[in-house]
């Protein structure tokens, strides 16, 4: 009786797993070349999201008030705004916490542009107010009396 001899080799060889290695280094160090500044970069962008959302809720708060109140006379208005804050303070109040880099009367010239009130003679109708959060992205809106 003949009985077949298996010559039959099961496994990968050393010089085939070190190729496998090799080559899977080599390609990982080329994904972490491409990729390794926008990975490490992706937290930046969500944190300015999260202050955006932030700095938007500020303003909603603050509109908010100014819808509850209307100011009428000149009083209110300005209690109102002295509220907001002064420019280049940073404030952590009722609306949120945001640095005012803006907050003072404008009015606009007959072309619709908008002028500095250099001698304080605004009619005190269109309030400009700019606020910041922690990325320094501003948020500009006007309230009108």
């Amino acid at each position: 009786m003949n009985v077949p001899i298996c010559n039959s080799k099961n496994g990968f060889t050393l010089i085939e797993i070190i190729i496998t290695l090799l080559v899977a280094v080599i390609i990982g160090g080329i994904m972490t070349q491409y990729l390794g500044s926008a990975m490490s970069q992706t937290s930046t962008a969500m944190k300015r999201l999260a202050d955006g959302t932030k700095l938007h809720a500020v303003a909603d708060n603050i509109i908010g008030e100014f819808r509850q109140i209307a100011p009428s006379d000149s009083a209110t208005w300005n209690a109102f705004q002295s509220g907001i804050g002064n420019a280049g303070t940073d404030q952590n109040n009722a609306y949120g916490e945001y640095r005012v880099i803006f907050n003072d009367f404008i009015r606009f010239d007959a072309t619709g542009l908008e002028m500095a009130d250099v001698y304080g003679t605004a009619p005190e109708d269109i309030l400009k107010i700019v606020i910041s959060g922690t990325s320094d992205d501003a948020l500009t809106f006007l309230l009108i009396r």
